[in-house]
């Protein structure tokens, strides 16, 4: 009888979990609304060839398209081409950062567009991870929340962006920083301890953590530690070894009083750490970060990939962009997301949410 118990709390947990997936089948099919043709401009990231997947799909529902596709600046480059006139979107994998929304906003007086086009991977490499936060595993800690993560890893500031708007509304004393793990509930030879932080230094991931956190500000606990891709530190380099991404993991496994965010990837080969559950709120519920999490977009601190769009206030979308944009919101276009396996296609809640965007 236990067992036949354990079974159905098993199977019933389960469909709980596939109930909260998204469901494809939700998303309405395509329905072309205008003729496109002419030349359509990307310039950006190819979104690991998901751009390129969504073009030719599109194609053949409007034939007299013609792609003019430029992936060589990736992210790093894509909102500059809407703002000097060469492209009509662009896709990024990364954050927009300030740098890139500034430019923009100096040529056109508002601000691009954001649009989120699927959800970040789980563990693949390149595929915009969910940010995972561990612990060595000796420590008692088990659960944080987004907030407690903001004052462990940030630090006094006088205030934080809002689009190109440095606002004090953002500003956070020293006295909100959390230093010890007795400030998070933990007691006895853990209670005075400090809480030493780690995590990654390139910008893609960095500005992810920023913008979820900080927003957008740079100022980070005064003893983080940095770390980088091994393919970021020039060949040669004799001290690159110390800074490499898994080297993080190999110190947290002996610095009992650590804490990093980083990617499942590295982290799963490192028995001596382990995860901690999150929540947007003390109220919870915290989740962990499981492939489950991701897909349906409930573990916290996910991921998006994005295409920006010049979208003036007192304007429409360009039509043929605005088209685009509905195929890569349709049945098909979120069925190539989940067929080409780098990202994860996006619950229909997620796209209504998006397609309220285009005017």
């Amino acid at each position: 009888m236990k067992r036949l118990l354990a079974a159905v709390v098993i199977i019933g947990c389960a469909a709980s979990v596939l109930a909260q997936m998204p469901d494809i089948n939700q998303i309405p099919k395509y329905a072309p609304r205008v003729k496109v043709a002419g030349a359509m401009r990307v310039y950006g990231t190819d979104l690991k060839g998901q751009m390129v997947i969504w073009e030719q799909a599109f194609q053949k529902f409007h034939p007299d398209v013609v792609w003019e596709n430029s992936f060589a600046t990736s992210s790093e480059g894509g909102i500059a081409g809407m703002y000097i006139g060469i492209s009509d979107m662009a896709p990024m994998g990364d954050d927009a950062k300030i740098t890139d929304v500034m430019p923009f906003y100096n040529v056109f007086h508002y601000l691009p567009t954001e649009y989120s086009v699927a959800t970040g991977g789980y563990e693949k490499r390149g595929t915009l991870w969910a940010i995972q936060i561990v612990v060595n595993k000796d420590n008692p800690l088990t659960k944080l929340t987004m907030e407690q993560l903001a004052d462990i890893f940030g630090a006094e500031r006088t205030g934080g962006w809002d689009g190109i708007t440095y606002t004090g509304r953002y500003a956070r004393s020293a006295k909100s920083n959390i230093r010890t793990w007795g400030q998070l509930g933990l007691t006895g030879e853990w209670a005075d301890k400090p809480i030493q932080t780690y995590g990654y230094c390139a910008p893609g991931f960095a500005i992810a953590f920023q913008r979820r956190l900080f927003h957008w500000s740079d100022k980070w606990n005064e003893n983080f530690k940095e770390y980088v891709e091994e393919r970021m530190i020039p060949p040669g380099d004799p001290d690159g070894p110390e800074v490499q991404s898994e080297r993080m993991y190999e110190a947290l496994s002996k610095d009992k009083y650590g804490i990093a965010w980083g990617p499942v990837l590295h982290s799963k080969d490192y028995p001596s750490v382990k995860q901690i559950d999150l929540a947007e709120t003390a109220a919870g519920p915290y989740l962990a970060l499981t492939e489950a999490n991701v897909q349906n977009r409930t573990y916290p601190f996910i991921r998006d990939a994005y295409i920006y769009l010049n979208q003036a206030p007192d304007r429409p979308l360009d039509p043929k962009v605005a088209e685009f944009m509905r195929f890569i919101y349709s049945r098909e276009g979120q069925e190539l997301v989940r067929d080409h396996g780098m990202y994860y296609p996006l619950p229909y809640s997620m796209i209504k949410q998006q397609l309220a965007k285009i005017r």
